[in-house]
């Protein structure tokens, strides 16, 4: 008798809670949907919880998984440094919810591949500081002092356009390729000889503009057919169209 009235009364319950889920009431839409959300937000967090609310002020604070797998993040360049010899950018770290973001809490970065000289310092001083960026962390210093990371400019004249930082400066000759720790990881073998590359065709453009500037006339007139064949636009740098 006791188990008949158990189930009994479990059966009227489960009844009436399909009846009310049946009707088209605001509050049934609200907790079906209010726990589907809750439900994806719990597994999102469960899939990357580093970067979903924190920003990050140290290289420890990446976890190696994102590392791996080369995921992008957002931020604001907020200044340039030097130490040690190595040119390290502070950024405010932007995640994905910036509940706690703060322009106090700086991430160090060191750019990938390359060892910027004084004119390259000068030109990361006065073009980049407060510009938004885009990083992807490469490694991680043994010191926990920076984190290696592809770092790039969004150009908004250029539909949102991302430009690589290492590669301006090799192109500008503002530095030279050094391979550090980053590029003895297999899946940044690419970007490294990539670096290579670029640098290895930026001196082969140099040589030819000295061998040029001994050669004014003909200087003179590679200068007016270039103006003649592109518009003024195209013949202004990149980072100032």
């Amino acid at each position: 008798m006791a188990t008949n009235s158990i189930k009994s009364y479990i059966v009227s319950k489960y009844q009436g809670l399909c009846n009310y889920m049946e009707r088209d009431t605001i509050g049934t839409q609200v907790a079906i949907y209010g726990t589907s959300g809750l439900m994806l937000l719990i597994a999102y967090i469960k899939r990357k919880p580093a970067y979903l609310v924190r920003p990050f002020k140290k290289p420890s604070h990446i976890p190696e998984k994102l590392i791996n797998e080369r995921v992008m993040h957002t931020g604001l360049i907020r200044d340039v440094q030097v130490k040690n010899q190595d040119t390290i950018l502070l950024i405010s770290h932007r995640p994905l919810i910036p509940i706690f973001a703060s322009k106090d809490r700086v991430l160090p970065v060191k750019l990938p591949g390359i060892k910027v000289n004084g004119n390259g310092v000068s030109w990361l001083q006065s073009c980049i500081l407060g510009q938004r960026a885009t990083f992807i962390p490469l490694v991680k210093s043994k010191r926990d002092d920076f984190v290696v990371s592809q770092l790039c400019l969004v150009h908004p004249p250029k539909g949102g356009r991302l430009i690589d930082i290492s590669e301006t400066l090799l192109k500008l000759c503002f530095a030279r390729y050094a391979p550090d720790e980053a590029a003895a990881i297999k899946r940044n073998i690419k970007y490294y000889d990539h670096l290579k590359k670029v640098e290895a065709s930026a001196l082969t453009k140099q040589s030819w503009f000295f061998w040029l500037a001994k050669h004014p006339s003909l200087w003179s007139t590679l200068r007016e057919a270039k103006a003649k064949v592109f518009s003024k636009k195209t013949l202004l740098p990149e980072l100032v169209r």
